[in-house]
């Protein structure tokens, strides 16, 4: 096919003009002859019979950094066992068309977001099944794409330099994106401060409840604290933690939760959707009264008072009535906080 254009160009020239169009013709077409075909192209023509696949090792050719984005950390991610192809659709007519702007070949974070985890969930059907439900699904509040990079080494959006739960970088850099207040206050705690946890230890975005236990009867924390090194392998222990008037009832009304004194609401009214605080430092009562004689108002609850289902009288549903917009009722609730709280 080569000696035929050269012929045809050449005609009517000299050896040597004949000699040097067949060698300009060949490196000009030779790529495209290749595809045509069907040679020189991993599975250029078919794969598993169908058409128009040019397999990984012909992408890795352009996106090395140079021709096209740099996807060469793509062989040491977590989904180099499958193709490009696989995620991106046949890239014959792309290649063909020299790659140009990322033409004529599919991106799947460019879907719309009802249809952004459908391709996810050929692989992953239960992973997906259970983030349809999750608030980042209902509320179209992040997609598969937003939080996991199918390219990276990690998997996730971010670079991760460790195992997904201590590495900080997430909890920065990733989650800090749409959640930062959160993030913010979670960066001061011990946790983050010794780099043992990081959102997803608590957080699993895969689940309806979006926890990776139920936080309601303690299992959430004791999944790292019910271990004698940190002193919570028994109910006595627990409940010498949490005082005398706070036993420890997982399956009655519960007066002793983790996070209710170690995540405090952030507000009065409505608490559930206000936040809670992820500092995982419980907030003394007398802060409270600091921050009323500043002038802030309403104050916000502290661990023992302001919190549904604990001690504020504002509050439907609380046990003892304290009220935390009353100074002297938080002096006595701060004698109580200081006399608990130890560990045994």
């Amino acid at each position: 096919m080569v000696s035929l254009f050269c012929r045809k160009r050449g005609k009517g020239g000299s050896a040597h003009s004949r000699a040097g169009t067949r060698i300009w013709v060949f490196i000009v077409m030779a790529p495209v002859l290749m595809l045509l075909a069907g040679g020189g192209v991993d599975g250029c023509f078919s794969r598993n019979g169908q058409v128009g696949y040019v397999g990984t090792s012909t992408c890795m050719g352009c996106h090395d950094g140079r021709s096209a984005t740099d996807m060469r950390h793509f062989v040491e991610g977590p989904h180099n066992r499958i193709s490009c192809e696989t995620c991106h659709g046949p890239g014959y007519q792309h290649v063909r068309a020299g790659g140009r702007g990322g033409i004529l070949i599919d991106n799947p974070a460019k879907l719309p977001f009802a249809q952004s985890a459908n391709l996810c969930s050929q692989c992953h059907g239960s992973y997906v099944e259970n983030y349809r439900k999750t608030t980042h699904a209902t509320a179209e509040g992040a997609s598969c794409h937003d939080c996991h990079d199918t390219h990276r080494k990690g998997g996730f959006r971010v670079e991760t330099s460790g195992p997904p739960h201590a590495d900080m970088n997430i909890a920065k850099n990733l989650c800090g994106q749409c959640h930062a207040s959160q993030t913010e206050q979670f960066l001061t705690s011990g946790h983050a401060q010794i780099g043992v946890a990081t959102c997803i230890s608590c957080h699993d975005m895969h689940q309806e409840t979006m926890f990776t236990a139920n936080p309601v009867d303690n299992s959430l924390c004791l999944q790292c604290h019910g271990s004698s090194f940190l002193g919570f392998n028994s109910q006595a222990n627990i409940d010498f933690h949490t005082g005398d008037f706070h036993p420890v009832d997982p399956a009655g009304s519960g007066a002793s939760r983790c996070i209710t004194c170690h995540m405090p609401a952030l507000a009065q009214a409505d608490q559930p959707f206000a936040g809670f605080d992820h500092s995982m430092m419980t907030i003394p009562p007398a802060l409270t009264n600091e921050l009323m004689a500043s002038g802030v108002i309403p104050v916000p609850p502290n661990s023992c008072a302001g919190i549904a289902g604990c001690h504020d009288s504002n509050v439907p549903g609380s046990g003892l009535p304290f009220d935390v917009n009353n100074p002297v009722d938080n002096s006595f609730l701060q004698e109580v906080y200081e006399a608990i709280g130890e560990l045994p």
